[in-house]
């Protein structure tokens, strides 16, 4: 229900269904395979704590995706699947039937690659790092920077469309309220009791909402950005804040004071906002803007501040897949041989993805996708 919410009612409920229904399975899975997401915490648009996420040894939360990948390559390496680096695939490739039998691609040097196949998975993410791609299908969004890695460039997607599959909400684009200089500032830190102060040293949103009500919330802000705030105790709990402070994202302060001078906001009023929100925390009670997530007071000093803005973040539209993850064409029917999981995909969250159900994506559709695509292959 929250994931059908949260996309605003346009999600395909039987993705969705496969989705939820899975993902408990697909914790166990990743647990069979060395990966293991015990901290469940919550993020924007979680009714209830779900967020399941990664610890080092010291029990400090760490980022999900620098955790998963380097385990997934091991086990990948241990099966003895062979991966090809600098190596952007540029055509599916396919039968006199339309079946897809293989990919085309350019090697590092420029050299054309063929993988011949009985099968294809296609897992190539979104586009959200094309920003040209971005604005003809959202044309407001120009100019504005990405989150994504380089390689999110949407071909995975045209690739598919050249041989007929049909695509789903492909203007459905998120940005993210917490950006710093290109680089994603985590929902966790939201979920876990930081808050976002505007240049008037105020509080103006939930910060636990959707993404794109908090983003909006925040670009209706004086300067369109905010300041994400942290205290000690936030900060000794997480080696992921740690690397943004050694980044140098972080401005600090021994009291909200001194904080709210180095933000260059009015000192009075933030100081009156932080303690006014810590009295909230011990109440469980926001009055001003509805907050119902509530960890621990910031009133730990010193105390850090993130300056943040919107960023384009995630591709909720992509190809179109049933529960399957076969790909479809414009009629219903389906591209024999094609198979597609994760942000290349669309249809699962969507007007919005709550927060961790990307990892919840591609982990599921993954695994379903694998044992399809080996079901049709044999």
């Amino acid at each position: 229900l929250d994931t059908m919410i949260g996309g605003k009612g346009i999600n395909d409920p039987a993705l969705v269904e496969t989705l939820c229904s899975n993902s408990a399975d697909a914790i166990d899975w990743l647990d069979e395979h060395g990966i293991t997401l015990h901290s469940v915490s919550s993020f924007g648009g979680a009714s209830v704590k779900r967020i399941h996420r990664p610890v080092n040894a010291e029990g400090k939360t760490v980022s999900v995706g620098s955790y998963m990948i380097p385990l997934l390559q091991e086990n990948c390496d241990k099966a003895g699947v062979q991966t090809l680096l600098n190596t952007t695939a540029t055509e599916l490739l396919t039968d006199a039937n339309g079946a897809v039998v293989g990919v085309k691609a350019t090697g590092s040097t420029g050299e054309t690659i063929t993988v011949n196949a009985k099968a294809v998975v296609l897992t190539t993410g979104g586009f959200g790092a094309n920003l040209d791609m971005v604005t003809e299908y959202k044309p407001e969004l120009k100019g504005f920077m990405t989150t994504n890695a380089a390689g999110a460039q949407g071909q995975g997607i045209e690739m598919a469309q050249a041989i007929g599959a049909a695509t789903v909400d492909m203007d459905q684009i998120q940005i993210h309220p917490t950006v710093e200089a290109n680089t994603l500032i985590t929902e966790g830190l939201r979920g876990d009791g930081a808050v976002l102060i505007n240049a008037e040293g105020k509080r103006f949103i939930d910060e636990v909402g959707t993404r794109d009500v908090v983003s909006a919330a925040e670009i209706a802000q004086t300067g369109s950005y905010s300041w994400l705030v942290v205290d000690q105790a936030m900060v000794d709990a997480s080696s992921v804040i740690q690397g943004y402070i050694k980044k140098g994202y972080t401005v600090t302060g021994e009291t909200y004071e001194e904080l709210g001078k180095a933000m260059g906001v009015d000192e009075a009023a933030f100081a009156e906002t932080m303690n006014t929100w810590n009295g909230y925390v011990e109440a469980k009670n926001d009055p001003d803007f509805g907050r119902t997530s509530f960890a621990n007071p910031l009133d730990t000093a010193p105390y850090y501040a993130i300056k943040v803005t919107a960023g384009v973040h995630h591709t909720m539209g992509g190809l179109k897949i049933n529960t399957n993850t076969e790909v479809l064409k414009a009629d219903g029917s389906v591209i024999p041989g094609l198979f597609a999981a994760g942000e290349v995909t669309g249809g699962v969250h969507g007007a919005n993805r709550l927060g961790g159900n990307a990892v919840a994506d591609f982990t599921v559709f993954g695994r379903i996708a694998g044992a399809a695509a080996s079901k049709y292959a044999a």
